[in-house]
């Protein structure tokens, strides 16, 4: 183990060009195909070690009771004494090369990174992520709190694959873990990634998986770069061979399409309750890597215990919003370092609205970004109130339900539907000409007041299939309409018809959560109308007045770095919209602060905009709910 000051900077990857060439492969069309892997956190080539400048560098294993040895690496603020401790927990290179690290020191923190079990330079088997994983972070941090370099207070710190860990870690209720901030999470990995609406996503999953041979790699030259570890390399070597086992080998088990076996085991929903501590968690409404529903894991926390800070946006705002930084900054000087500065008294929950890329950089060299407008809620869950809207003959959504007695609308499916938010080509995709007639869209007159809604939204749809096999798959696009000619993308959601079962326990009206095992599977019964429920993705929007909201049923297309595994079995779509089916869709209305001016189309992050080509209904659509 060797002891030395460093300098250094750290960035965000993004192989742009990368993916670019793998979407081209694949038509950036609705299913499956090539694709590459696309951007994570991980930190930039170590530069040489400069001593005497910026903060001690330390690094070591600490041995399992199993016998099997995690890396660490270690940053301690200059000086001597003991230091209120953040660690960073995850399968990439946090062990060799913390990526956050010089941040927080700056802070007054020590930072320790550290590899998850299997993972880089750490021995061991890598169960991606359960419960060995959350005992074997609990071990290690109870070691750390008895070293001399720490005061014994610790916090958790990263989002994505380290957020996703610190709920495992906190789970175990390790000694000296004083709070976390699990962000960007994957807490349910079935429903959140792997099989949204049931449907297998066979783009970022696979391609995630398939990137950590180089990651580990890069971990394994950090460490003989920096601490001159050369017996990284052989660990990351036998790592990389064993995780192409079949029983650690994650597309493997991706392969099968229900919500059983491993899904379960590796699901921190049936943990998170057991969490004891402050927690503040981030999340963005078009996450193109993990999506926004994170599993729903801040329902199963204590509501005093919880702190929420939403967006829309992409993967990576917490490096890229000064207000997300400072408000983690608040949180982990209060309960990890004990400063009185009133955190417990904030808002639990704060909703930050249009995110819009500035002419300012971040330190990782990524575009800042800021809000328009912040709404707060003193608690979770925050109390919304349905808002029903009908679909209506001739492609109209109002609120009162239809009284025709018969009355339906037809489209292709399988078609080509528009691709949003893919990284490599930002935007949001024209429908072709050849491709109308694959979808149905229905659109309000426009709005006399400005409509706020928050959290998730359920599309209730009768609908039937004439595919040979009495399935099909569904997406449900929402959308506003806006008066300057503009279509603006707001969220979205999906469902494989034969998995349409619910969950009852867990379902409400707002959130059809669906069963997704075998034997709840079922085709659609042939020849007459069935009822399904889609889960409409979490979001927070304000459709301004004048303004139209806009629901689009099609077949599902890539997403963001999401790709569909689509049935392919050609079919005539229905859905029913008259007295005796009334299909509809149900929002969570609740009036917030925002601000009065439509937002940016080209700055808004991953929310774009495209020329609306279909007629707004005249009259005056439906005002806010009493």
């Amino acid at each position: 183990m060797t002891t030395f000051r460093l300098r250094t900077r750290w960035r965000l990857a993004a192989s742009l060009v990368a993916v670019a060439a793998g979407l081209a492969a694949c038509g950036g069309g609705s299913s499956g195909g090539g694709f590459a892997f696309p951007p994570i956190a991980t930190p930039a080539p170590a530069p040489e070690a400069q001593p005497d400048k910026g903060p001690v560098r330390k690094w070591g294993y600490i041995t399992l009771p199993d016998g099997n040895k995690m890396r660490y690496s270690l940053l301690l603020p200059s000086g001597t004494g003991s230091f209120p401790l953040l660690v960073e927990y995850d399968g990439y290179s946090a062990g060799s090369n913390p990526n956050v690290g010089q941040l927080w020191v700056a802070e007054g923190y020590a930072v320790m990174g550290i590899n998850v079990p299997g993972t880089g330079c750490s021995t061991g088997e890598d169960q991606v992520f359960d419960a060995s994983t959350g005992a074997a972070g609990a071990f290690a941090l109870e070691w750390a709190g008895k070293q001399p370099w720490s005061n014994g207070r610790i916090g958790m710190i990263g989002y994505s694959y380290a957020g996703y860990n610190q709920l495992w870690v906190a789970a175990h209720r390790p000694k000296g873990l004083l709070a976390i901030t699990p962000s960007k999470n994957v807490t349910d990995p079935y429903r959140d990634v792997g099989y949204p609406g049931g449907i297998k996503n066979v783009g970022f999953p696979a391609q995630w998986w398939g990137g950590f041979p180089g990651i580990w790699n890069r971990a394994a030259t950090f460490a003989a770069k920096l601490d001159g570890d050369t017996g990284c390399a052989s660990t990351v070597a036998d790592n990389i061979e064993k995780i192409k086992r079949p029983d650690l080998d994650l597309t493997k088990w991706l392969e099968n399409p229900y919500a059983d076996g491993l899904y379960v085991k590796r699901s921190a929903f049936y943990e998170t309750g057991k969490i004891d501590i402050p927690a503040l968690g981030t999340q963005s409404w078009q996450d193109e890597q993990i999506g926004p529903r994170s599993g729903y894991y801040e329902d199963t926390m204590a509501p005093e215990k919880m702190w929420l800070v939403s967006s829309n946006g992409d993967h990576h705002t917490n490096v890229t919003s000064d207000y997300i930084d400072a408000t983690l900054k608040r949180f982990l000087a209060h309960f990890v370092k004990g400063e009185d500065n009133g955190f417990e008294k904030e808002p639990r929950v704060r909703l930050l609205q249009e995110m819009q890329q500035t002419d300012q950089k971040a330190v990782n060299g990524a575009a800042k970004i800021k809000q328009t407008a912040v709404a707060e809620f003193d608690r979770l869950p925050v109390k919304v109130q349905p808002m029903r809207l009908w679909l209506q003959p001739g492609g109209e959504l109002a609120a009162a339900k239809p009284v025709v007695p018969f009355a339906l609308s037809t489209y292709r499916y399988p078609a080509k539907s528009p691709v949003v938010n893919n990284p490599a080509a930002e935007g949001w995709q024209a429908v072709a000409d050849a491709e109308k007639d694959g979808q149905v869209v229905f659109t309000t007159a426009a709005l006399p007041d400005d409509l706020s809604f928050y959290g998730e939204g359920s599309a209730d749809l009768w609908i039937r299939a004439t595919a040979a096999d009495n399935d099909t798959d569904l997406q449900v696009t929402l959308s506003e309409v806006r008066p300057d000619g503009k279509e603006m993308f707001v969220q979205r959601g999906w469902l494989r018809a034969s998995k349409r079962a619910l969950d009852p326990a867990r379902s409400s009206v707002l959130r059809p959560f669906g069963d997704f095992t075998k034997a709840t599977e079922a085709p659609l019964d042939a020849g007459q109308p069935n009822q399904v429920r889609i889960e409409i993705q979490k979001f927070a929007h304000v459709f301004r007045a004048g303004s139209s909201i806009r629901v689009t049923v099609d077949s599902p297309s890539q997403t963001g770095f999401w790709i569909f595994g689509n049935t392919t079995t050609p079919s005539a779509n229905m859905v029913w919209h008259d007295a005796t089916h009334s299909s509809s869709i149900v929002l969570g209305y609740i009036p917030y602060a925002h601000a009065k001016e439509l937002p940016n189309c080209d700055k808004t992050l991953r929310q774009p905009c495209r020329a609306n080509v279909i007629p707004v209904p005249a009259g005056v659509g439906p005002g806010a709910p009493t």
